[in-house]
């Protein structure tokens, strides 16, 4: 394994106060550090933002996470983000990065510029990894010397690839890949959305795909984010939104979704911008959507052993793992603080409590 490819999750020795998770010194320090040992996700080098994962019929937990080179800072993201996959033994055992299934160039392709929040559903024996990336193709014109607009370019074009964004779904057999690439965007803004059609979250239950994803409200003048279902028989689409969006109290976006066979509901959790906390709604069939009680499921900050409170910069990009029975097991969340980025996951009781740990 090469330097800086190592993939590492945490379970966190934790309790809930007030819906607050309790962290360690050493998991708060190590992180800070930016270390690769138990309880950091990390590849030093890259910033590391959201994780999706899935287990497989043998029990190992198949990871699929964004990164991209430091140097190019935070806002790299959106230019040079690459997905990379990982495996383990279990949700809380140390990740091995097995290398890069999507990468952050792709020549000829709709999605040449950047792949990033990547959201994995399997199905029916196959690995679905959905994606977002920049369709370029109308702003910028490849040529065979210079297929890839420059960092300068790109810099300088900060809304046109903003609002360039679309949603991608490249297929496997074997999660490690190689994975292949739908040749066009599957979902693209429409209907009730405008400007960008990105951040997907996939489910599937009695043969059909469910997504949640995030627009611009078409109702509303310039960005306005809120999120979106969409319905398909096939993986790749076409997707129908024709629904209202899930929430449009506030913008929201980052949702994840699960279904959970005990009480026959389809879940999500998402990040409501400028607000403290994450949130669950609830639904029978994924159309109709309600909050959930309570409808807070977490902080975006951290309680310290020592009494005090460590509030990072940003706590984004939730993502649960359910168990065999569709119950939340693990909550993943991706966290910022300083020029430190990764992700911290959470263990669960099943019933959407944080777990105390030894």
């Amino acid at each position: 394994m090469k330097k800086g490819s190592m993939l590492l999750v945490l379970s966190v020795a934790g309790i809930v106060c007030a819906k607050t998770a309790v962290l360690s010194e050493r998991v708060i320090d190590s992180f800070l550090r930016h270390e690769t040992t138990q309880g950091v996700l990390a590849d030093p080098g890259y910033y590391v933002w959201g994780l999706s994962a899935f287990r497989a019929e043998d029990g190992r937990v198949h990871a699929y996470y964004s990164r991209w080179p430091k140097e190019t800072g935070m806002k790299g993201w959106l230019y040079f983000s690459e997905v990379a996959h990982a495996v383990a033994d279990s949700p809380a055992s140390p990740f091995e990065t097995t290398g890069v299934v999507l990468s952050s160039r792709h020549a000829g392709g709709w999605d040449a510029v950047n792949a990033h929040n990547p959201y994995v559903c399997y199905a029916n024996g196959m690995v679905y990894l959905y994606y977002i990336s920049n369709d370029l193709r109308q702003d910028y014109k490849a040529t065979e010397m210079q297929p890839y607009p420059d960092k300068q370019w790109l810099l300088n074009s900060w809304d046109i690839v903003r609002d360039r964004q679309r949603i991608g779904l490249a297929v496997a057999q074997n999660p490690a890949g190689p994975f292949v690439r739908e040749k066009e965007p599957i979902v693209v803004p429409q209907g009730p959305f405008k400007s960008i059609a990105v951040n997907p979250a996939v489910v599937y239950r009695d043969g059909q795909f469910m997504m949640i994803m995030k627009g611009d409200d078409v109702r509303k003048e310039g960005i306005f984010r809120i999120q979106f279902v969409g319905f398909s028989d096939r993986a790749e689409g076409p997707f129908k939104f024709d629904g209202e969006s899930i929430y449009d109290k506030q913008q929201t976006e980052d949702a994840c979704v699960w279904y959970d066979q005990n009480d026959e509901q389809f879940h999500t959790l998402f990040h409501v911008m400028n607000q403290p906390h994450l949130v669950h709604m609830i639904s029978p069939n994924g159309k109709q959507w309600k909050e959930a009680d309570p409808f807070v499921f977490v902080n975006k900050y951290f309680d310290r052993q020592n009494g005090e409170k460590w509030r990072p910069h940003r706590v984004e990009r939730p993502f649960i793992l359910p168990d065999e029975n569709g119950r939340a097991a693990w909550l993943y969340l991706a966290v910022k603080e300083g020029e430190t980025s990764g992700n911290i996951a959470i263990s669960l009781n099943g019933t959407g409590e944080i777990e105390p740990q030894e």
